[in-house]
């Protein structure tokens, strides 16, 4: 291939006007050996023309929704609340060497303006949502480890092929993108495919047909109604209305009714529960619990008969069965070297969430404290929120006063 083919005179007003901008110069090689590839304009050629209704596939995977629309979703708002925020409301420990709680801002507050529940809440959302969350250092703590962050929204970071990390932040002359080093960012990662992707043709159903109920609604078809009878000419506008009136005047007094002879009375064969799709739009809730992991009945939708022995074993399944995987997501991550002193390891608290009732829970700290699973009674105080019980102290001996003369021996010895 001849160099003025391969390298034509657009490429170099696109090589130099990439080379100014600081963008990559990849030179775009033409192949005549590569295949010919063509796309349709759907605005000049419509589908119908190829008798088809859309230019998209069918069964092709749906591209990625935006997180604003599908929180207009119950169903992806209440799951974000099953997971993000409950997480959010648990602490996060930071244990030492000696599995002793360790104290540090990080973990109390990483963000200084922003209360821990809602920076941690976000941070989970980010996780459900994206599969990515992303902590930008803000200040360090005397030995160089992480002191306060800024949680950064994943809409706004690129990663590159060389996995530098680009931000995108809004300036005064509007938005700008700088690079940040790895060192000042802190990047959690989640086990399991981001829901507005995995659920984005559920999500989609959902809005969809919520929009169709939306119409019906608005415009919903009459469940019953009259024509002329045969050989009987048309009423009037104002005679119409009036039997409309008397006739709904009559089905308020009685069940009962009675068709005059000049009319005809018609039945749709709509009801509510068809005009609402209602089957249909519980089904598209239904993809969703599987999409996000959560259990159908906390959205509403009964799909079995399957009791809980109780809410403690109704909890212990939603951290096993969903929360696990984020839980350890951000605990692993806290626990790096870059993060913590090597020996250390962040822990989830689960006393508060996986909190029994008072008989069970008292029968668990007597048993805890024979076999030494709690050193002293001070530590199940602990466990219950109360302050230490005071050391009992040795009332000091009282003053003995002597008489004089006894003063005077004791002072000549």
């Amino acid at each position: 291939m001849a160099f003025a083919e391969a390298f034509p005179d657009d490429f170099w007003v696109g090589f130099w006007s990439r080379f100014v901008a600081g963008r990559p110069v990849v030179p775009e090689v033409r192949d005549e050996h590569r295949p010919a590839t063509f796309a349709v304009d759907e605005a000049s050629v419509p589908p119908s023309v190829f008798g088809l209704t859309s230019y998209a596939s069918p069964v092709a995977p749906s591209p990625r929704i935006d997180r604003r629309s599908a929180l207009q979703v119950p169903a992806v708002k209440r799951s974000q609340e099953l997971i993000a925020t409950t997480l959010s409301t648990l602490p996060i420990d930071l244990l030492g060497p000696d599995r002793r709680k360790v104290s540090r801002a990080l973990f109390e507050q990483p963000e200084k303006d922003r209360p821990r529940s809602v920076t941690m809440a976000e941070t989970y959302a980010d996780l459900l949502h994206d599969k990515h969350a992303w902590w930008l250092i803000v200040e360090s703590e005397w030995n160089g480890y992480p002191r306060h962050v800024r949680r950064l929204d994943p809409r706004a970071i690129t990663v590159q092929q060389d996995n530098r990390v680009f931000v995108t932040r809004a300036g005064h002359h509007g938005q700008y993108t700088e690079w940040v080093p790895d060192d000042q960012l802190i990047h959690f990662e989640s086990p399991n495919e981001p829901l507005l992707v995995a659920g984005a043709r559920a999500i989609r159903t959902c809005l969809m047909l919520d929009d169709a109920a939306r119409r019906h609604a608005e415009g919903a078809p009459p469940l019953d109604y009259f024509t002329p009878a045969d050989g009987v000419d048309p009423a009037d506008d104002d005679e119409i209305a009036e039997i409309l009136e008397d006739w709904q005047t009559s089905r308020q007094a009685r069940s009962t009714g009675y068709v005059p002879a000049a009319l005809r009375y018609n039945s749709a064969g709509w009801n509510p529960e068809q005009l609402q799709m209602a089957e249909a739009r519980q089904h598209a809730v239904l993809e969703i619990a599987r999409c996000a992991g959560v259990d159908p009945e906390d959205l509403g939708v009964s799909t079995t008969s399957r009791t809980y022995f109780n809410a403690f074993d109704r909890k212990q399944a939603r951290i096993q069965d969903t929360l696990r995987g984020y839980m350890l997501a951000v605990e692993e991550r806290l626990s790096m070297p870059d993060v913590t002193p090597r020996g250390y390891v962040a822990k989830t608290n689960l006393s508060d969430f996986l909190r029994s009732d008072d008989l069970t829970r008292f029968q668990t700290y007597e048993a805890g404290l024979r076999v030494g699973a709690y050193a002293d009674k001070n530590e199940i105080r602990d466990a219950e929120g109360k302050p230490p019980l005071e050391e009992p102290t040795t009332p000091a001996a009282p003053l003995r006063v002597l008489p004089a003369t006894e003063n005077e021996d004791a002072a000549s010895a």
